[in-house]
């Protein structure tokens, strides 16, 4: 891959893999080592890719092995801590979309992968497998789970309003 390529690529994908192991591990140091981490390991690969589609896949399954290398180092096994970074994520978003984020951030890790690569990358079950290696029957799973517990903390959240409203 000459150096060309490797900027087009980078340009192309850079915000969209930070923004997906933003949503992964919940903070913005992180998300940018692993990133940085991912393009690194694109720039040693040897092998050729059949297009864009392709290298965009590879760059989100080699996403999912960074930050699974991150979650089983000794420390970050044992904590769990989120910094809203507004900047990492749109702007240009409205109250309710405000909500549906904090929700799916809430989220453990394996649901938040699952919803980012589904409803925000769009990509199919069997892709989200192939990716996250697991089987397609797991994704499904996570996918209702994922939706089960967005719409509880929807509801909780809208309660809450409800009552600073009330009061």
């Amino acid at each position: 891959m000459d150096n060309g390529e490797y900027s087009r690529i980078v340009n192309l994908y850079y915000d969209e893999v930070k923004r997906f192991t933003y949503t992964v591990c919940k903070n913005l140091q992180d998300a940018e080592d692993i990133t940085q981490n991912v393009f690194i390991k694109l720039l040693k690969a040897a092998g050729e890719f059949d297009g864009d589609h392709h290298i965009k896949r590879w760059l989100f399954k080699v996403a999912v092995n960074e930050c699974r290398v991150l979650w089983k180092t000794p420390w970050k096994s044992k904590v769990d801590y989120f910094v809203p970074e507004r900047s990492v994520v749109r702007v240009d978003r409205d109250e309710e979309q405000d909500r549906v984020l904090e929700a799916i951030l809430s989220l453990k890790q394996k649901y938040r992968k699952t919803v980012f690569l589904f409803y925000y990358e769009g990509y199919t079950v069997k892709e989200i497998a192939e990716i996250t290696d697991v089987n397609e029957s797991a994704v499904l799973k996570r996918l209702q789970r994922a939706r089960e517990k967005i719409k509880a903390q929807l509801e909780i959240n809208i309660n809450r309003k409800e009552v600073r409203e009330n009061a």
